[in-house]
């Protein structure tokens, strides 16, 4: 997901360091992943 978010934030031309710096940025790298 991390990959994912990194290739949006390069396709759209955003700032990575207040994406990155954001209290849910965590929360969306792991959004999806399944506890074993």
């Amino acid at each position: 997901n991390q990959h994912l978010l990194e290739r949006f934030i390069a396709t759209l031309d955003l700032e990575p360091t207040l994406i990155k710096s954001h209290p849910n940025y965590p929360t969306l790298c792991d959004y999806g992943i399944i506890a074993a």
